[in-house]
């Protein structure tokens, strides 16, 4: 039988994610008309829905002092550590942070504390020695933290829509004695980059060095801002006393973080919006300053302004952004009625000072804290985030020996935040600026010859967006930019005036289009409604805009050469044909309609979607009349002209046939391929493929091959949220997520159950031996 058409999108997604590489913290929804940044579940190290138990093992019985004598050296002490199942030696630890490890500026109860926080390195002796991928642990001590949640909730949350640390619960035993309950704190190195950004090629700095106020004179102990983007002069040089550069693959680093600290302060604040988009990524940066203020994190770009924060220059757009560090200061109830602008009258703060002084950042900032406040402080959801966390430490934080305070103190503290997240909202909402109505977007869709479909090579694409606000609409603008990263081009004007293939002036219905594109061009792109009040409000769709997104591929030039085609494939082949050299690979066999010999030089095989050219065939190949052709998926084209860059992926995958000029001839896409069975078209060189027993290597598919019965089960409830029952089968079954990634390898019984309560909303597929694929949906 042939797949399923449904498994088509589904395959595409995951084959698309796979084939563009896209940082681990995107994802894209599972209708694929939008790209999320932001806001994952994970499991593993990080799971935030259970405590990992980590052990430190000493050999030394007075590794307590060796640690206290280390910590001004920052010198690792070797230990063994255990993680699960996992044991690790020759791993370096040390005592971190500064307040927290001397409980504050004149000591204090952590001074003498055995609540110390700990850096740990896991590959400080051998090489690639990790946890998931992670090599590096911060386990902090929730030093003035009666809740043990701070970071981990604070990081939950702003982790939707800025770049920020995994954040979780660990508890740690010392050479078997129970140390208590500590926050897992991801570090913010090249591997957290690499997460967030296409690479981790840019240059990244801490600002983190004391500093005298600009201008000279006492003040602040924290340097009032010295490390918050302000211009020093042309000497790179003073920069390096402030900044603390941690990476660097694009050269010149300190000259370009001059240069843009000189354009962020001596510019025209009314012309910002125009000069900064080249060396700023100005809607991350609002983003990231909204998150700080909203959960009042004094430990940032925002208070302190000289500390706890990281700016980045990212390689692919040479664009400065910030991100967070360090949140364990945040949510404090004495700072719940800091303004939404704080600090913006203080000229040390040029990121808040000149830039929310431009009423065009002002209005994307407040459409930003207004989202934020939206997802965040909810008071229901709140409640149910702090208790399940709550809930979850519970036992080990009343059992904590070591901890610096008290379980009622703990349970009080856990009401502390409910109190802050509900009051802070109030306070921000009650300001004035922030009680103007905003845009309503009720819809954004494109369409070509019919909605939603992607447009063929340089075809116009129609975008239209229904928005409405009490005062009507100034303006709705457009933007829109090329591949799924980068700066976005000027913004295109949409207009509800009938015309530019708007359909019925003023319906509240905004329409314009987006300039045909080459083939296979990804798009991403989103509006913004400005009100027609004094105020000029704004609003986005997506929310989440800039790195929320909607997006769509142009097509791939279909090519006029149709006389060849893919016929028959293996894509796991362990018993079947073998090639020249004696050896089993995968193979995909050519079949050539016409009555005349043609020449594929410069045709392309390719198993990715999104790269057509992944294999160009080599000159002087060529398929006879009416006859067959056998190319060799092993990644080995040492062995001749026949055998490609890429091999087959027994999970699935899309192979596709090109010409020369890149314009597709002939696609298929497959789920689940069975061990030395093929896909072959039925009838030979026309029909839809079939798996089957019987493959036809290099010869005619025969229609009457013994073909493969698949079972027909039944999944109930589905969509499901808590648990789907199996009906019909006895067999084993692997169910798949988007990314081809196994969530359930197992032998089930007719009517079994499986829990599915912890996994993230989406489809899945579920398939076996024999077994048709099924879609389940979780929500």
């Amino acid at each position: 039988m042939t797949r399923s058409l449904f498994l088509y999108s589904l395959l595409f997604t995951a084959l698309f994610l796979q084939a563009q590489n896209l940082p681990k913290e995107q994802k894209i929804s599972d209708d694929g008309r939008f790209l999320y940044t932001g806001g994952n579940s994970y499991d593993g190290l990080y799971d935030e829905s259970v405590v990992q138990e980590i052990r430190f093992y000493f050999k030394e019985s007075n590794y307590w002092t060796l640690l206290k004598n280390n910590y001004n050296s920052k010198t690792n002490l070797l230990a063994t550590l255990k993680y699960n199942d996992k044991t690790l030696d020759s791993v370096g630890i040390r005592f971190k942070g500064q307040t927290s490890y001397q409980g504050g500026p004149g000591g204090g109860s952590a001074s003498n504390s055995l609540k110390k926080s700990f850096d740990v390195e896991l590959d400080f002796a051998k090489d690639n020695q990790d946890i998931n991928g992670y090599n590096t642990l911060n386990l902090n001590n929730s030093f003035e933290d009666a809740s043990f949640m701070r970071e981990v909730f604070y990081y939950h949350n702003i982790r939707r829509h800025t770049p920020s640390a995994k954040a979780n619960f660990v508890h740690l035993y010392i050479n078997d004695e129970d140390w208590g309950i500590y926050q897992n704190v991801q570090q913010e190195n090249k591997d957290f980059l690499k997460e967030w950004w296409p690479s981790n090629d840019g240059s990244n700095w801490r600002a983190d060095v004391d500093g005298a106020i600009i201008g000279g004179g006492g003040g602040s102990p924290w340097g009032n801002g010295t490390t918050a983007f302000n211009y020093l002069g042309a000497d790179t040089t003073k920069y390096k006393q402030y900044y603390t550069l941690k990476s660097d693959e694009l050269g010149n680093p300190w000259e370009a973080l001059m240069q843009a600290c000189q354009l962020l302060n001596t510019s025209e604040v009314s012309n910002l919006h125009n000069v900064l988009d080249q060396h700023f990524d100005m809607d991350k940066i609002l983003w990231h300053l909204a998150s700080e203020i909203l959960f009042s994190d004094d430990d940032s770009y925002v208070y302190k302004g000289r500390m706890d924060y990281f700016l980045y220059r990212d390689a692919e757009t040479g664009r400065f952004t910030t991100y967070d560090y360090d949140g364990n200061s945040s949510m404090e109830a004495k700072f719940v009625n800091w303004s939404p602008f704080y600090n913006e009258s203080k000229v040390n703060y040029p990121l808040l000072n000149r830039v929310l002084a431009n009423p065009i950042y002002r209005q994307r900032y407040i459409a930003h804290m207004k989202t934020l406040i939206n997802d965040y402080c909810d008071e229901t959801k709140v409640s149910e985030t702090i208790n399940a966390f709550a809930i979850l430490i519970d036992a080990a934080v009343s059992a904590d020996p070591k901890k610096q305070t008290t379980y009622t103190a703990f349970k009080t503290e856990t009401e502390v935040l409910k109190k802050f997240m509900k009051d802070r909202k109030a306070y921000i909402l009650s300001n004035t600026e922030f009680k103007e109505n905003t845009p309503v977007i009720s819809s954004m869709t494109y369409s070509t010859d019919q909605q939603w479909q992607a447009p063929k090579p340089n075809q116009n694409t129609l975008i239209e967006v229904n928005a409405s606000h009490p005062f009507g609409i100034n303006k709705v603008n457009l933007y829109y930019g090329q591949g799924l990263f980068g700066r976005f081009n000027a913004p295109i004007l949409l207009l509800d005036n009938g015309a530019n293939g708007d359909k019925v002036a003023n319906d509240n219905i905004y329409s314009g289009y987006i300039p045909g594109l080459p083939a296979q061009t990804w798009v991403r792109y989103y509006t913004e409604v400005v009100a027609n009040n004094t105020a000029k409000t704004v609003a986005y769709y997506p929310a989440g805009a800039e790195h929320d997104v909607m997006i769509y591929q142009v097509q791939a030039e279909t090519s006029l050469a149709s006389d060849v085609v893919i016929n028959e494939f293996m894509a796991t082949n362990e018993n079947g044909p073998k090639d020249e050299k004696g050896s089993t690979a995968d193979w995909i066999e050519l079949y050539n309609k016409s009555n005349a010999q043609i020449d594929l030089s410069g045709y392309y095989l390719s198993d990715n979607p999104a790269n057509l050219k992944k294999w160009q065939v080599p000159s002087g190949v060529k398929i006879a009349a009416n006859g067959y052709l056998i190319f060799w998926a092993d990644e080995d084209q040492t062995q001749g002209p026949t055998h490609t860059s890429f091999k087959l992926a027994a999970a699935g995958e899309t192979i596709s046939l090109a010409d020369k000029n890149g314009a597709l001839i002939d696609s298929y896409t497959y789920a689940n391929a069975t061990t030395d069975k093929s896909f072959a078209r039925m009838p030979n060189g026309t029909g839809n493929f079939a798996e089957t027993a019987n493959y036809t290597f290099n010869s005619m598919n025969n229609p009457n091959a013994a073909q493969e019965t698949l079972i027909n089960i039944t999944i109930a409830p589905n969509p499901a949220s808590s648990h789907i029952t199996l009906l019909g089968v006895n067999a084993p079954v692997k169910i798949y997520n988007t990314l081809g990634s196994i969530v359930y390898d197992n032998t089930v019984a007719d009517g079994e159950k499986i829990d599915v309560s912890s996994w993230q909303k989406g489809i899945y597929i579920l398939t076996g031996p024999k077994i048709k694929p099924v879609k389940i949906v979780v929500k």
